[in-house]
């Protein structure tokens, strides 16, 4: 048999004995309400003795579910479907008000505290309050103390104004962190006083570059053009951002040339693509290298598709094949 089939047959056998467990408790509650109801057809109420009034407590215990025992099944480990079918309801009774904490212990009854008449009120509630008066009166103190002028309030203060302004000694602190988490990474000790200053670091933005067309080839050059290159495309063939930047203009010429993009780039670095045929991107757009930002003119048959690409560097023009791998 294997390893699966056994924990198969174990669950299903904890099943088995959940459900007939389940069965005969509501059998159990059944036989209970019954009792209960014959009890109270038989008695009056008004004839019932007292101790069934103050006995009413462990009879409604009665009706809790059943804790769940430590039993495993068996197994390695507790199984918890088992555990929350047997006792779905742990928190009732904690409230039972005896002591103890009902038959949960006496840690949850504990939050309670008997009022007046018998009655049972949250302790929380009465330690809020306590709460409350007590910073309402150091306020008042406080406040007291700065519309004062005499020489006992002035030390007062003074005593106030170092306790808010004076940086505290953290010395003992940092010996007691380093004896109890010994440099554990899930604290981080705010109170060393070791901290190294800061130093600047020279050096530059290292971006990924791209060629705005992969396939393309260079048809005039930049000694012919003097202010950038015209690249050969395919008909309707995205144009690709060189470079991480923001688009600065986005405007179509008014002789029917296409549409031109300018990017600004880091380092004091523009790039120019002209004689689009449509732009996918808009003003203030920010782009990655490698992004879509339009597409080249649409041509008959095989005919190529021409850009016009340039590079500014601090404002001046640049061979774009000295910034960008074009073959």
């Amino acid at each position: 048999m294997s390893k699966k089939d056994g924990i198969r047959e174990r669950r299903q056998e904890k099943i088995r004995r959940l459900l007939e467990q389940q069965e005969k408790q509501a059998k159990l509650w059944q036989q209970q309400e019954r009792m209960q109801e014959q009890k109270h057809q038989v008695m009056p109420a008004k004839n019932r003795p007292v101790r069934e009034k103050q006995n009413a407590r462990f009879e409604e215990e009665s009706f809790l579910p059943v804790p769940y025992h430590m039993d495993t099944g068996g197994g390695d480990e507790l199984d918890p479907e088992k555990l929350w079918k047997t006792n779905p309801h742990p928190w009732l009774g904690w409230e039972s008000g005896d002591g103890k904490g009902g038959r949960y212990g006496g840690d949850f009854a504990s939050i309670y505290e008997s009022g007046d008449g018998g009655g049972k009120r949250p302790f929380f509630r009465s330690e809020l309050k306590w709460k409350v008066i007590v910073a309402a009166l150091l306020f008042a103190g406080i406040w007291g103390v700065f519309h004062n002028e005499s020489p006992l309030a002035q030390k007062g203060q003074a005593i106030v104004k170092n306790a808010l302004t004076d940086e505290m000694d953290f010395t003992a602190v940092a010996t007691w962190y380093k004896e109890t988490f010994a440099g554990a990474p899930s604290f981080i000790p705010i109170f060393n006083h070791n901290a190294k200053e800061a130093e600047s670091a020279n050096g530059s933005v290292e971006l990924p570059v791209v060629s705005p067309l992969p396939d393309g080839a260079i048809v005039r050059t930049f000694a012919e053009l003097l202010n950038g290159v015209e690249l050969a495309g395919t008909s309707k063939e995205q144009v690709s951002a060189i470079e991480t930047g923001r688009v600065l203009v986005v405007s179509e010429a008014e002789n029917g040339s296409g549409v031109t993009v300018v990017i600004e780039h880091a380092n004091g670095r523009d790039s120019v693509y002209g004689k689009l045929g449509a732009a996918t991107v808009k003003q203030n757009d920010w782009v990655e290298a490698g992004d879509g930002i339009g597409t080249l003119k649409e041509t008959a048959s095989e005919e190529p598709s021409l850009l016009y690409f340039a590079v500014r560097q601090n404002n001046q023009y640049v061979d774009p094949v000295g910034v960008i791998p074009i073959d």
